[in-house]
């Protein structure tokens, strides 16, 4: 994910904190969904840059 493009990860949440969870594999469906919205999260913060909005 490139600097400046927030993202998440799956978390679980125990005691009110949170852990990030750790040894998932991302199989070729899933990593082509994700690098999908990576691109639509960069699409649309160019576009916003464009508008002259940040």
């Amino acid at each position: 994910v490139p600097e400046g493009i927030i993202s998440s990860f799956p978390v679980t949440t125990k005691d009110g904190k949170f852990e990030i969870v750790q040894g998932l594999e991302i199989n070729d469906f899933s990593r082509a969904r994700i690098d999908a919205s990576v691109q639509e999260l960069v699409e649309e913060r160019d576009a916003v840059r464009e508008l002259g909005l940040i």
